[in-house]
Order: C-alpha cells, then structure tokens, then sequence
C-alpha cells in the first residue's frame, strides 16, 4: 500500500470513530459537545452563526431530544498541516435525524460537513463546521 494509501485508511478509521462519540454527544451525552471542538471554531447551525463547542452545547441543550442515524460519509485530508505536522481532515456527513420522540414526526434529512484539526495531544477537535437540516414532507412519514 502506498504511503498515502497508507494515510486515507488511517484517516478513514479516525473518522469513523469521531462520529460515532461525536453524534453520541449530541444525541445523549451534550454536556461532552464542547470537548469536541476548538474553544473558537466557528459553526453554522441551519444558517446560524454560532462561536465554539460552548455555544453549540448550550443549542442542543434548548432543543428537543434527537437521534441521528448517519447514512454516508466522506473524509479526506487536507493539505494544511497541524499540531505535530498532521494533516487536517475535510469530513462531510448526512443522514436522518428524528427531532422530538414523536413517532412519524419530526423527521428530517441532515447534512453536516467539518474540518478535524489535529491538537497536541494528538486527538483531532472541531475546527469549523456547518449543520443544515434538509426537510422534506414525505420525511415524516414512516417506512
């Protein structure tokens, strides 16, 4: 395997594993939303300017129960170098998340897309990201 054949397989597990304790925290657990970003990172919530895990926490915590289900995902590296010279990661992810334990309602699509930077302690943390719910009415009808 080539060397970077070598990096987007080691990137891919660490994304993996980022959003299965990242959804975790917003789903359950949000008290732990901020240890996951940068204290500044910028985030855009559905079109919402927002400043750091803080700020993002205490959203959640006005909003209703959810549980995402993420569908898909793409990761790759970007070519800006952090802590320890790694490389930084662009990751996109989208599924369903249901809103309110309603059964058949508050249904909806999401898209949400970071970018991880690696930190010295050598775990990766929000720098930027972007939440976007994608509504559609035949969302909430159940399968």
């Amino acid at each position: 395997m080539s060397d970077i054949g070598k990096v987007i397989e080691l990137i891919s597990r660490g994304t993996e594993n980022f959003i299965s304790v990242y959804y975790r925290a917003l789903d359950g657990h949000r008290e732990n939303i901020p240890l996951l970003f940068e204290p500044n990172a910028p985030i855009v919530y559905n079109g919402n300017p927002l400043m750091g895990g803080e700020a993002y926490a205490e959203l959640y915590s006005r909003m209703p129960p959810t549980v995402h289900d993420v569908t898909g995902y793409d990761c790759h590296p970007l070519a800006v170098a952090g802590a320890n010279g790694q490389l930084s990661i662009a990751l996109t992810t989208s599924g369903k998340v249901r809103i309110g334990s309603d059964r058949g309602k508050g249904l909806c699509g999401f898209s949400e897309t970071f970018i991880l930077r690696p930190q010295l302690d050598g775990k990766f943390r929000v720098g930027s990201c972007g939440y976007r719910l994608v509504y559609r009415a035949e969302d909430d009808l159940e399968p």
